[in-house]
């Protein structure tokens, strides 16, 4: 949910390339909140093709999630031989495709709010 406003003073010529940026199918707001966002690292919303693409991935990185956690379990429980490196250099490639999935995750959800308000906004 928006809850900010935030005001912004413009030159002439920011203002028509603010304007260029919009065409004829997004606000002020939506190509601001895309700028802001892109230059933020945050994520941004992906069309229906992406979202499809997305969504295999998301599920491709959740299988590599089940086979890291299996291999640190089985260390852990001493089913194979214990290598500290390994161990750390595992817990750290599976904490990493954690927070892939929540970004995914999060483009998803963006995107899927995006489709159903019908519109370009953010």
């Amino acid at each position: 949910m928006r809850s900010e406003v935030v005001r912004v003073r413009l030159r002439p010529e920011e203002r028509q390339a603010l304007t260029d940026l919009c065409g004829d199918d997004r606000t002020a707001s939506d190509v601001i909140r895309l700028l802001f966002r892109d230059q933020a690292g945050l994520p941004l919303p992906v069309g229906p093709a992406e979202a499809l693409a997305l969504r295999g991935t998301n599920e491709e990185l959740r299988r590599i999630g089940i086979n890291l956690n299996q291999a640190v379990r089985a260390m852990n429980e001493g089913r194979v031989g214990y290598e500290p490196h390994l161990d750390a250099a595992l817990r750290l490639l599976l904490e990493g495709v954690f927070r892939l999935r929540a970004d995914v995750d999060l483009m998803l959800r963006i995107s899927r709010q995006k489709r159903r308000r019908g519109s370009n906004g953010l």
